[in-house]
């Protein structure tokens, strides 16, 4: 637990295993923070990133704010080089925007480009429906190291399908959906395979798109 407003305030300088005593002490800490001024998000995931990782947990870190950087380096593409070249055991960060006052796409970059996924709540929306929605991510993704190619392609021939969007599919949690995006040559069908892992299994799927019955 790592609390971030004009300073950076830990529970523990290492990971701590869940038991009555840890969290009674965890309950002890929140109910003692005093809220400040100040929001120091580059030097509060610094801080999150490092400790090493428990053997036999998933690496994760749960970002919540409810407002922007003000504090420390502000810089916005300084706070995502963090999270990219920061993260030396590979922790998916789940972020958790709550209020009108939350830059969007920093948080969203974030998740995404740690393979974890943004959750944004506004006043009046239901805050229970979007901490169960994080809540079950946290158990990692359902699908995970997913690939998009061309069953049928012939390995000498220029590629029928370009600009995809987005370039690096994302792993896909419990109720998500796939959305690609892109252009392709031709008119005849193609047969596309997607690739990727359940937990430690390797999974394939394919399907067909037919350029005739689409226009």
């Amino acid at each position: 637990i790592i609390t971030f407003n004009s300073h950076i305030d830990q529970f523990s300088q290492t990971p701590v295993i869940k038991s009555a005593d840890s969290e009674q002490r965890a309950i002890e800490f929140i109910q003692a923070v005093t809220a400040t001024e100040g929001t120091n998000i580059h030097d509060a995931l610094m801080t999150g990133l490092a400790p090493e990782v428990s053997e036999g947990c998933l690496p994760i870190v749960l970002f919540l704010t409810d407002g922007l950087a003000t504090v420390g380096n502000t810089a916005e593409a300084a706070i995502r080089e963090v999270a990219e070249k920061h993260n030396k055991f590979n922790r998916r960060i789940f972020s958790f925007g709550v209020g009108f006052d939350v830059n969007t796409p920093l948080l969203d970059k974030l998740a995404t480009s740690t393979r974890g996924f943004a959750t944004f709540v506004t006043p009046g929306e239901n805050v229970e429906a979007a901490v169960a929605k994080v809540y079950r991510g946290l158990n990692g993704p359902t699908l995970s190291d997913l690939k998009l190619m061309i069953a049928d392609q012939p390995s000498n021939a220029p590629s029928r399908i370009h600009e995809l969007m987005p370039d690096r599919l994302p792993d896909l949690y419990e109720g998500d959906q796939l959305v690609v995006l892109g252009s392709y040559r031709g008119d005849k069908p193609l047969k596309f395979e997607i690739t990727a892992k359940r937990g430690d299994k390797p999974v394939t799927f394919q399907f067909e798109f037919d350029p005739t019955q689409n226009q």
